[in-house]
């Protein structure tokens, strides 16, 4: 059957049609945090592709995963035995209109691509802290980037995208244009269509001013909470992530380590809003300093061969003393998983909870934590582990942040989403795609099929 539908897809679209026993195949998908191996794969090239693609999914009863940097922590990325749609050929990134900052980038690039094209034309978007992020996943999922207190989420400078539905239209959506359907990819994931294309609105930045100050981890608290008492008194332009790391073997210690991002070449504000951050502890190392915006994204790190990821997040209401106190008695020492907490506010917190599908706008941080596992864990052994290890602040975070959500689950969807902004979504969700073609996601049922499944 293999054989026949392959020549059949091929024959109908640019792309490149990939399967276990065609020539290009080179094994089963390395991707980060998991590995399989689909039916299919079909690396698509135009949006005419992406239309073919879909509805020939849907002839033979594929399963459908889709796919831009391959970089989710679900493991939906990819399905064994099923039909992957990837776009990491659609991966322009075109200038628009030089004097509204209008710029046009491919669902398949990556944001480390994106950052070092926009800054020949002066221009930034807050985007992911990784160079091989794709930029569809994360903007569907809300984008909280090195510039969110200065210029928001990476979805509040969306104006538009060009999407195709299950049903093979493509559409252009935008708050004149579908406005229901783009205030639901505004933080929805990948549950409406395939996203081809977003038209942003950057911004102007030519270099920021930041890097990385390393702390001993034996003054979590002491760093964790003068780390939250700069964060609140310092301007929106500085953004920031504090990480405490139990550290790897005999290979790196365990440690604290303070991330900044001064967005502006002002560089006695920076060094005036920088400077607190400094004097938090004993510094091991410190490395700040005038750089391209692209400088701050990082290189991706895949687990250890062998290993598997496992995390979870929630969003901080505020960064009080129990919840400082809880993150240094818990986590980033040796034998605990690793804490991130990433400072919100400012320009995000502007933006009205109802205006995008992302809503947890009114929150001070967001929290995400990460342990290792043998890659041959089950998923109710990873289960296990996820409860236990994020079970000492599970009390006082609350929602979650889909973009860094392992666990595929009913809970994690409504974590995701409070109970009015799910409903929205899945009303859209049952007038663009009722039937739930995109399921190989974090799963938003069309409404009638929720109503029959949970009753409500």
């Amino acid at each position: 059957m293999i054989s026949h539908v392959f020549t059949e897809l091929k024959n109908r679209i640019a792309g490149e049609v990939v399967v276990p026993d065609s020539p290009e195949f080179d094994g089963p998908d390395q991707l980060f945090n998991q590995v399989g191996s689909s039916a299919i794969t079909v690396y698509v090239q135009s949006t005419n592709d992406v239309v073919t693609t879909i509805s020939f999914a849907r002839k033979h009863d594929l399963p459908l995963s889709v796919r831009s940097g391959g970089h989710g922590l679900s493991r939906q990325a990819m399905h064994n035995g099923g039909l992957v749609l990837d776009l990491t050929h659609i991966q322009q990134i075109e200038l628009l209109d030089a004097e509204q900052h209008l710029v046009r980038i491919g669902a398949g690039a990556r944001w480390g691509d994106v950052a070092k094209a926009l800054a020949v034309h002066g221009l930034a978007l807050s985007s992911g802290d990784t160079k091989q992020v794709g930029v569809g996943g994360l903007t569907l999922g809300g984008g909280i980037g090195w510039l969110v207190r200065t210029y928001g989420l990476t979805i509040d400078s969306l104006q538009a995208a060009e999407l195709v539905t299950a049903d093979g239209r493509i559409m252009r959506v935008s708050a004149e244009e579908h406005p229901h359907l783009f205030w639901a990819i505004r933080g929805g994931g990948g549950n409406f269509g395939v996203v081809t294309s977003f038209d942003f609105r950057a911004q102007p930045c030519h270099t920021i001013i930041g890097g990385s100050v390393i702390y001993d981890a034996s003054e979590a608290e002491a760093v964790l909470t003068a780390w939250a008492s700069s964060i609140h008194k310092a301007p929106e332009a500085l953004n920031s992530t504090i990480e405490l790391f139990p550290g790897f073997g005999s290979q790196i210690p365990p440690q604290i380590t303070v991330k900044l991002c001064y967005a502006g070449e002002d560089q006695a504000a920076a060094k005036k809003a920088i400077e607190p951050f400094l004097h938090s502890g004993i510094v091991r190392s410190q490395n700040i300093q005038k750089m391209p915006y692209a400088a701050m994204l990082e290189d991706e790190v895949s687990p250890p061969p062998g290993l598997r990821l496992i995390d979870h997040g929630g969003f901080l209401k505020t960064m009080d003393r129990e919840a400082l106190s809880t993150l240094a008695a818990h986590y980033g020492q040796p034998g605990r998983p690793i804490a991130q907490i990433r400072a919100l506010g400012g320009a995000m917190a502007r933006v009205s909870p109802q205006a995008t599908a992302f809503a947890h706008r009114e929150n001070e941080a967001v929290v995400y934590m990460a342990t290792f596992a043998p890659s041959s864990v089950t998923e109710e052994e990873a289960r296990q582990i996820r409860q236990a290890a994020w079970q000492p602040l599970a009390l006082m975070s609350s929602g979650a942040y889909v973009n860094f959500v392992s666990e595929v689950s009913e809970k994690s969807v409504t974590d995701s989403y409070p109970e009015e902004t799910y409903t929205r979504l899945a009303r859209i969700k049952a007038s663009y795609d009722p039937d739930n073609v995109f399921a190989q996601n974090h799963n938003i049922l069309p409404a009638e099929r929720r109503l029959r499944h949970y009753g409500k």
